[in-house]
């Protein structure tokens, strides 16, 4: 069992075991990416030693908010389940397998945690003082970003079916503490969805009628959502907030490099609701246009290789026919992405709710930027291009 540690006791406790004199922690100021976490830079200081630099994020959740919540009532208990159970279960299969390292799935160092109620910390690796850099989340991606970024989020795919198919207990184990309550969640997405289509279609322009007529009502909206982000029986644990904004960035002997934070939103779920999600929120309508059906195509060529390095048949665990499958059934989940998720990921930082303060589980349901407005009608005009709306 864990001990229950202060924020400050625990960053005191690092500092004994890596034989530190003292720290300095810098809080860090927020632009709206996240919204659950409180986050600080954290310098530990020796003479004559080399400073070792960390990350601290603290949780942000009010009791308030935690008691009403429809989903969880921490998201860091599922962060702390994924560095400290499921993470050393993924470990152990690309150790086993021997996984080149520049194919193994890139996620920070955890140097520490704490459960304190309300206080729940967890300290990590500071990428970047690894030269690592944010990306900047209202800026759209390009094809190298992209493509990096669907490699990686494939190697995190196949690790899931590989822990399945070689320990089927103990990821039945990781699939059950993992998985949504689907009736909090149905109540939860319907508390919010007249809201969300109601931003959607003020901020429609000449294909507000097509929109309308889409969503006749709010059940439809969400009836898309529960199909895409429902238990997927497909043995395959998403990341579930796969954005830019969550994968770090740097460019080593000329190569790009991606690493991915945050795990707070780690559940069962179809592993097309990450890769969808990854492209409406990274990407802007040009883009889609000439690269979204290679993007489809280069995730399934990356996951069957990712399966390989761990000696597991995709026929066996994720044929081709399915993942096909799955992409007609999710084929409109880019456009109720758009709706749903979008404003809050390009939230302008003086309109991202604030958890700390406010105890509305719905506060996530903003109202959309100017650039929301922008992306938004670039996803209506890709999916009237595809013959889809």
């Amino acid at each position: 069992m864990q001990v229950r540690l202060s924020k400050q006791d625990l960053l005191k406790k690092i500092t004994e075991e890596h034989e530190f004199d003292d720290f300095v922690v810098t809080e860090r100021d927020g632009d709206g990416s996240s919204i659950m976490s409180s986050l600080s830079y954290v310098t530990f200081r020796a003479k004559g030693k080399t400073e070792m630099k960390l990350f601290a994020k603290t949780a942000a959740w009010i009791e308030k908010l935690r008691l009403n919540s429809p989903i969880i009532p921490c998201p860091f208990t599922i962060e702390l389940y994924f560095y400290r159970t499921l993470w050393k279960q993924y470990e152990k299969l690309e150790d086993m397998w021997n996984v080149p390292m520049e194919h193994r799935f890139r996620k920070p160092t955890l140097y520490g945690s704490s459960v304190e109620y309300l206080n729940e910390t967890l300290v990590i690796q500071d990428l970047i003082a690894q030269g690592y850099e944010e990306y900047e989340r209202q800026t759209p991606a390009d094809f190298e970003y992209m493509s990096a970024g669907i490699a990686l989020m494939a190697q995190f795919h196949a690790l899931s079916l590989a822990y399945s198919h070689y320990d089927p207990e103990g990821f039945k184990q990781a699939n059950e503490y993992l998985t949504l309550d689907e009736s909090k969640l149905v109540i939860w997405i319907g508390s919010m969805s007249t809201k969300l289509l109601a931003n959607a279609f003020s901020s429609a322009e000449k294909h507000r009628y097509k929109l309308k007529k889409y969503f006749k009502t709010p059940k439809r909206l969400l009836q898309l959502i529960m199909d895409c982000y429902r238990r997927g029986n497909d043995k395959v644990l998403i990341h579930g907030d796969f954005k830019p904004s969550n994968i770090m960035h740097r460019r080593r002997n000329g190569k790009l490099e991606l690493c991915v934070v945050d795990f707070q939103n780690v559940h069962d779920a179809d592993a097309v609701a990450d890769l969808m999600y990854f492209i409406f929120t990274a990407t802007d309508e040009s883009f889609r246009r000439v690269h979204y059906h290679e993007l489809l195509d280069l995730y399934y060529e990356k996951l069957k290789a990712s399966l390989l390095r761990l000696r597991v048949d995709p026929e066996q665990v994720y044929p081709e026919s399915k993942y096909k499958s799955r992409l007609e059934k999710c084929a409109m989940l880019g456009l109720t992405i758009g709706v749903a998720c979008l404003p809050v990921v390009l939230v302008d930082k003086e309109n991202a709710p604030a958890f700390d303060k406010d105890p509305d589980a719905t506060a996530v349901a903003v109202e959309g930027s100017a650039l929301f407005k922008e992306r938004f009608n670039g996803i209506l005009n890709n999916y009237v291009e595809w013959g889809l709306l």
